[in-house]
């Protein structure tokens, strides 16, 4: 059992609730990585402690969760996703009497708790006056009636209170043991004392040094480090030792570790912080942050207590310094020192710019693209100093592109790269960001132009930030083009100038994203993997959510073709658990993933919710990047739904118009046998315009013809030529080679798409279209596409086409209904592995894994992890005795 209470001065703390409680079982190597500045990443590391003590029962108590940091309350509420699954109960206090303090997040957590059925409450309502009489008469050794009764009746049934109220007349010799062994009291009647007033009564038997000394302590929160106390009080540890053991002999104090003291009881701490009047407690609080700093005491510490001091101007130097170095290890901390900066600077001045440039900074981290621009925006209508319009600047122009003011982002990155104000470096990355506005509004030529420009002036004036940008944009845009051994050259270069000096303008494009979604379209599977878990490490490290989002969202995109339909779910499902109160998305194309994922599992009936988020399709200002053509896949679901075979052809006509008018030739590709495949139909049903079907049809065998051999070593690509060259000049032999040749990919949806359309066409070839439906039959079962197993088991009737032995639907429950990802996971847990474990085998992140154990736990009806080893081991088993 852990345990660990939350301090109200230790609110602004980052993670320290789960810190303390933690503390005892954290190891060296844990203690070196949550020493790291990223909240995100200290976060994580945290989460992986949780699951490996999880590996067996644990206990987790949280008292006062009222004064508990943001960072822990928004950890808890993320374990809510996994609670079930591991055997931890977490048991919580709160204060009712602090319910009208209750931040937004604890509001939250709780609300998230109980909609997952997670959380029991229970009102600790006043003892009973039986418990109350049991209690004194135990203190006193006698029988408890009387005045004496009537007296601890004030105590309203507060145990604290009755305990303090029973000793403090121990101690005065009020209470006598009559000669019946009744407890009389002894004391004149006067009004009902309150709590406040017997517990400074008792400390009032204190020596009066003891009492400063733990007036002092009071200001420094309910637990303490003895280090801390010493600096403070400003006395060596000897002078300071006969105070403290008069405290703990008291039973004030009491040790926790060989480096912590702490309140017996937080309301000791909070009698002794009232007894001081508010001006002199804030003056002391400012007096220890003076004290803490010269030091060199964690900044965020110092900061807590010159939060709670009055602030001038002449203050504003030290708290921006303090913002700072909190800026990554502490941001609520480093938000409320800028925010104070603000508030005592006049709006001239320099640092209230600076302050000012803090705050819109970490909006933009954070995802809060609005509130970041509209800052930045304000701020820079003023003179401010070349260093802090620089970092204003930069996330102007961000925010600008991110709200899709594409037009107003690209002019005002054109103005900075020339600024005579900026440094060198400064400008070539304002001119090298100038390209992605560019690209966005469909200037393609002067996005290449300007990317070749930043790139040379970022190499010549020494800036890796700019040199980044632009490769990362040029292999972009090879890479949609069809350039794709370029695109993987130049994304590769930009990912090892990442790699080698990591930075957040380096990482901020998403260069190992977009390599791995370069990377999955040459088949490089294994090197997709590795790039994504790349990606997020760094992103994790720099604490840049967005980047964390750009990896689960590109990476479900890389992994489109080539997973099981389980395995995208599930990284959609991480990028779904990430958004929370962000408002910086990548939803086009998430949102054509999962309509996409739920028409294969369950049909275009299931995607029509995802679908209709995407009618009509937004414009190329909400998303141009590789991917797009999963909007367009996803909007036509609206209309397959309805059986509207012109309407899905118009549909996915308009997308490839967009992309061949756009050099996008791997979104075209990715559209082309949906196409060939309507036009077809249209013909053959004399539905719409067969004629303009049929030459439609011939301009995308050109087109990928042409993508096909401008690529030939790229297997799936001569594949799809061959397969839409079949479709559309009706020849069996090109769709039953494009089958054998896309069978030798990664890429297994597509293979059983080409098997299946090459069984129908020909079915006047019994023997071989039979073998080519069974192999539709058999790949879409193994990725999970039970829609096309039923869909294609009716085409093939229909089409006279006989399978020998169809296979079976995939089961939904059991263990042969867990895909092969699924099983492997099973079986990692079943050796005890937690979730960041798991994670680190497979390379991905532990939300993906996370979604990977609650599918599995679903299909095999079992509720933890526990169960899980208890189900393979008996498989196992079984297997060996029928083996």
């Amino acid at each position: 059992m852990l345990r660990a209470s939350a301090d109200a001065m230790a609110r602004r703390h980052t993670h320290q609730l789960l810190l303390d409680a933690l503390a005892p079982v954290l190891t060296d190597e844990d203690r070196r990585a949550l020493a790291g500045p990223a909240e995100y990443a200290v976060g994580e590391r945290l989460h992986s402690v949780i699951d490996r003590l999880a590996a067996a029962p644990t206990v987790l108590v949280l008292e006062d969760l009222q004064w508990a940091d943001l960072a822990s309350l928004g950890l808890l509420a993320r374990l809510s996703r996994t609670l079930e699954q591991i055997p931890l109960l977490i048991i919580v206090s709160l204060r009712t009497q602090a319910q009208h303090e209750t931040p937004p997040a604890l509001d939250h957590l709780l609300s998230v708790l109980s909609e997952r059925g997670l959380l029991e409450t229970m009102t600790l309502r006043p003892l009973p006056d039986v418990t109350c009489l049991a209690i004194t008469e135990q203190l006193t050794g006698g029988r408890v009636e009387g005045v004496l009764a009537q007296r601890l009746a004030a105590a309203g049934g507060n145990p604290l209170f009755l305990t303090e109220m029973v000793r403090a007349l121990l101690r005065d010799g009020a209470v006598t043991i009559g000669p019946h062994g009744d407890a009389l009291l002894d004391a004149p009647a006067g009004p009902s004392p309150s709590l406040s007033m017997v517990i400074m009564r008792y400390l009032s038997h204190l020596g009066a040094p003891t009492r400063e000394l733990l007036a002092s302590a009071a200001l420094l929160g309910t637990s303490f480090p003895m280090a801390q106390l010493r600096i403070v009080a400003d006395q060596p540890m000897s002078s300071l030792l006969p105070m403290l053991r008069e405290a703990l002999a008291a039973g004030i104090l009491e040790e926790t570790t060989h480096e912590l003291l702490r309140f017996r009881h937080a309301l000791i701490q909070e009698v002794l912080l009232n007894d001081l009047p508010g001006v002199v407690r804030a003056e002391l609080h400012r007096e220890i942050a003076i004290r803490l700093d010269a030091q060199q005491v964690a900044p965020a510490t110092v900061a807590e207590h010159l939060l709670r001091a009055p602030a001038a101007a002449h203050d504003a130097p030290w708290l921006l310094r303090l913002a700072e170095r909190t800026a990554q290890a502490a941001p609520d901390t480093a938000t409320q020192l800028w925010r104070l900066v603000e508030s005592v600077t006049a709006e001239e001045d320099p640092q209230h710019a600076a302050a000012s440039a803090g705050l819109a900074f970490a909006a933009l981290r954070d995802g809060r693209i609005v509130e970041a621009g509209e800052i930045a925006e304000r701020t820079l209508e003023r003179d401010v100093p070349p260093a802090t319009l620089t970092k204003l600047a930069t996330i102007r122009t961000h925010t600008l592109m991110l709200r899709h003011r594409h037009v107003e982002a690209r002019d005002a990155a054109d103005g900075y790269a020339v600024s005579q104000v900026l440094e060198p470096a400064a400008r070539a990355e304002q001119l090298s960001f100038a390209c992605w506005p560019r690209l966005l509004l469909g200037d393609l030529a002067g996005a290449r132009r300007v990317a070749a420009e930043a790139a040379a002036f970022g190499a010549e004036v020494g800036s890796r930030g700019a040199e980044i940008y632009a490769l990362t944009l040029q292999g972009l845009m090879a890479n949609c083009r069809g350039d794709l051994e370029e695109a993987v050259r130049l994304l590769s270069e930009a990912v090892a100038k990442v790699d080698h000096h990591p930075s957040m303008t380096g990482i901020e494009p998403f260069p190992h994203a977009q390599l791995a979604v370069a990377l999955a379209d040459v088949d490089r599977t294994d090197d997709v993997i590795t790039q994504l878990h790349r990606g997020l490490q760094i992103s994790a490290a720099f604490d840049y959510r967005t980047g964390v989002l750009a990896a689960h969202a590109l990476g479900a995109h890389a992994l489109s073709h080539s997973g099981n339909l389980a395995d995208i779910a599930a990284e959609l499902d991480a990028h779904r658990s990430l958004v929370g109160s962000m408002d910086v998305r990548l939803d086009l194309p998430v949102r054509g993933l999962w309509a996409h994922v739920l028409d294969h599992q369950r049909g275009p009936e299931a995607a029509h919710e995802w679908a209709a988020g995407l009618d009509p399709v937004p414009d190329r200002a909400s998303w141009a990047g590789r991917g797009r053509a999963w909007s367009w896949r996803g909007r036509s679901q609206l209309e397959r739904a309805r059986g509207d075979l012109v309407g899905t052809f118009e549909v996915l006509w308009a997308g490839w118009e967009e992309f061949r008018a756009t050099e996008m030739l791997m979104d075209s590709a990715e559209l082309g046998l949906d196409l060939v495949d309507l036009a077809r139909a249209v013909v053959v049903s004399s539905i719409g315009d067969p004629a303009t079907a049929r030459d439609r049809a011939h301009e995308v065998v050109d087109v990928l013809t042409a993508l096909a051999d401008h690529n030939a070593p790229v297997t799936h690509l001569r594949a799809t030529a061959l397969a839409v060259r079949g479709v559309a000049m009706d020849d069996p032999e090109s769709l039953a080679d494009a089958a054998t040749l896309m069978g030798t990919t990664v890429r297994h949806l597509d293979h059983a798409r080409i098997a299946e359309l090459a069984a129908i066409a020909r079915q006047t070839h019994g023997q071989q279209a039979r073998r080519l439906a069974e192999t539709a039959l058999r790949v879409y079962a193994e990725v999970g596409a039970d829609h096309d197993v039923t869909r294609a088991r009716s085409a093939f009737r229909q089409a006279g086409v006989r399978v020998a032995s169809p296979p079976r639907d995939r089961p939904r429950i059991g263990w042969e209904s867990l895909t092969r990802t699924e099983e492997r996971i099973a079986r990692h847990l079943a050796i005890g592995e937690t979730n960041p474990e798991i994670a680190e085998s497979l390379f991905v992140s532990r939300r993906t894994v996370e979604s990977h154990v609650s599918n599995v736990l679903a299909k095999l009806g079992l509720r933890s992890r526990t169960e899980v080893a208890v189900f393979v081991a008996r498989r196992v088993e079984d297997v060996r005795q029928d083996g």
